[in-house]
C-alpha cells in the first residue's frame, strides 16, 4: 500500500476514533471517593463527572413552597382560612458517586495518533498538515490530563478543571479535523473539483455542528434518558456525515495521486 493510500486511511480512522465515543467501564476503582461540595448545584457536578469519567448518584426532594417569595402569600391564604396547598416538590440531584474507571472503545488518544501519522506522510503536500501535526499532539497531552485529573484532583477543583479542560479538549478536536481537511481539499486544486470541493466544505460545517451538538446533548443526557438516546442518534448522523465526505473526496482521486506525485515522485526522482 502506498503512502497515499495509507495516510488516508489514516486520517478517515481517526476522523471517526475522534468523533465516536463509546464509554467501557472496567475492573479499576479511583483512589478516592469523590468528594461532593456545597458551592454549586449538584446537577453541575453530575453533568461534568457522569459525561466525562461516568458516575452515579443519588436524589433528595425540594421543598419549594418554602421559598421566601411564597410567605406572604401562605400567611393571606391562612387570614381568610383558605387552606394551603400540598408543598411542591422538585427532584434534585443529591450526591455523587465514581463509578469505575472508564475508557473509550473508539479512543481519541488512537485517533489523534492516526491523524497524527497521516499528517507527517502528506506534510509537504499542505501546510495544514503542519499545523495538524502540532494540534494532533496537543490533543493527545490535553487527553492525558483529561484522563489523570480524577486521580490527582478531587471536589469541586475536579468539576471546574474537567468543564473547562473538556472544551479546550472539544475545540481542538473541531480544529484538527479542520485543518486535516482544509489541507485535503488543497489537494484538490483547479475547476476540475469544484463540486466536490463544495460539497466537502458543506460536509465539514455539518459534522462540526452535529459534533457540538452532540457533545451538548450528551453532556445533559447524564440525567436524562431521551437526550441520551438523541445524543446517540447525533453521534450517529456526524458518522454519516463522515463517511459522505470521504466518498465524495474520494471521487477525485486521481487529481489527489496527481498532487502526491507532485510533492513526493518527483522530489524523490
Amino acid at each position: 500500500m502506498s503512502r497515499l493510500k495509507v495516510a488516508l486511511l489514516l486520517f478517515s480512522l481517526g476522523f471517526i476514533f475522534i468523533v465516536l465515543d463509546i464509554p467501557f467501564a472496567t475492573n479499576l476503582s479511583y483512589p478516592h471517593e469523590y468528594e461532593n461540595s456545597k458551592k454549586v448545584i449538584g446537577e453541575y457536578q453530575y453533568y461534568n463527572i457522569a459525561s466525562n469519567y461516568g458516575a452515579s448518584c443519588t436524589y433528595k426532594m425540594l421543598d419549594d413552597s418554602k421559598s421566601k417569595t411564597k410567605e406572604p402569600e401562605t400567611k393571606i391564604n391562612q387570614q381568610k382560612g383558605i387552606k394551603s396547598s400540598a408543598p411542591k416538590l422538585t427532584k434534585v440531584i443529591d450526591k455523587v458517586y465514581f463509578k469505575k474507571v472508564q475508557i473509550d472503545i473508539f479512543n481519541d488518544f488512537a485517533g489523534f495518533i492516526f491523524i497524527l501519522i497521516g499528517s507527517i506522510l502528506l506534510v509537504k503536500c499542505a501546510r495544514q498538515f503542519k499545523l495538524a501535526i502540532l494540534t494532533s499532539i496537543a490533543g493527545l497531552i490535553v487527553h492525558g490530563i483529561m484522563f489523570a485529573i480524577p486521580f490527582i484532583i478531587n471536589g469541586i477543583d475536579l468539576v471546574n478543571a474537567s468543564f473547562f479542560i473538556g472544551m479546550i479538549y472539544l475545540a481542538i478536536n473541531i480544529v484538527t479535523i479542520y485543518l486535516v481537511s482544509a489541507a485535503l481539499l488543497r489537494m484538490i486544486p483547479g475547476p476540475w473539483c469544484r463540486d466536490e470541493r463544495k460539497w466537502c466544505k458543506i460536509l465539514w460545517f455539518a459534522s462540526f455542528a452535529s459534533q457540538c451538538l452532540a457533545t451538548f446533548t450528551f453532556w445533559l443526557g447524564s440525567d436524562f434518558g431521551m437526550l441520551k438516546t438523541l445524543s446517540w442518534v447525533i453521534f450517529g448522523f456526524t458518522i454519516f456525515i463522515q463517511l459522505a465526505f470521504w466518498y465524495i473526496y474520494m471521487r477525485a482521486k486521481d487529481y489527489i495521486k496527481r498532487t502526491y506525485e507532485k510533492y513526493y515522485v518527483k522530489t524523490n526522482n
